[in-house]
């Protein structure tokens, strides 16, 4: 990509950023701006995509959401693979035999056909985040461009993580509050970190809830394990 090809993507995105009067944070505003310029029907942005200090900082959609919980529930979709491999990654949930847990609870949900997946790289040596984009076209967004914007959005989202203060606001709340369960479940089995988080994924994807949602149901005390048959309470 030349060098002026980089600096109009980079205008354009600018320009849709400004001109975006929503209200919403920068990190909506630049998932938004890269839908609009890629294509597609929406569009995620993860950072640390298969860590435990995993953050989804905004969704364009509900079905996006959905699709970024359930990979983060089941550990494998296109999103954790461009993460891992570092190269931008394709389901086909037509076809695609790759992930099949993934496949098949995407498919059940009307309204995505591709979901492309570009790993956010501001830096040569280290991916922070992945760049998530469902739709129901075929038309795949050209490769290199994709991956230049999701980087330039990467060095824009940069920025020192947040305090003590800010912990209970905004994506970063959920995410703590998962933390939260998983100490407790740590504390009720005795099990080690990977393992309770292990089992509040799998108690997630067997009552179709997303992983925020049993975290709630375990910090509210609504949901228990424990090493006896009886796992939960009213």
């Amino acid at each position: 990509m030349s060098e002026l090809d980089r600096t109009t993507l980079l205008t354009r995105l600018a320009r849709l950023i400004a001109d975006d009067q929503s209200g919403q944070t920068l990190e909506a505003r630049l998932c938004g701006a890269y839908l609009a310029m890629m294509g597609g029907d929406g569009a995620a942005i993860t950072l640390s995509y298969t860590n435990p200090d995993r953050i989804t900082l905004c969704t364009t959609d509900d079905l996006a959401a959905r699709l970024e919980d359930l990979q983060d529930v089941l550990g494998e979709g296109p999103g954790p693979t461009a993460y891992r491999t570092e190269t931008v990654t394709v389901a086909d949930l037509r076809t695609d035999e790759l992930w099949p847990l993934f496949t098949d609870a995407a498919r059940a949900i009307p309204g995505a056909v591709m979901v492309y997946a570009v790993p956010i790289r501001p830096w040569s040596d280290g991916v922070i985040g992945v760049l998530t984009i469902h739709q129901t076209s075929i038309d795949l967004p050209a490769t290199e461009q994709a991956q230049f914007l999701a980087n330039a959005i990467g060095a824009a989202l940069i920025k020192d993580p947040p305090d003590e203060s800010n912990l209970d606001e905004g994506p970063w709340a959920s995410r703590s509050e998962i933390h939260q369960a998983t100490g407790m479940v740590v504390a009720q089995l005795r099990v080690a970190p990977n393992d309770a988080i292990a089992l509040l994924r799998a108690h997630a994807f067997s009552h179709n809830l997303s992983l925020a949602a049993v975290a709630h149901e375990v910090t509210s005390r609504r949901l228990k394990f424990s090493d006896d048959a009886e796992s939960e309470t009213p």
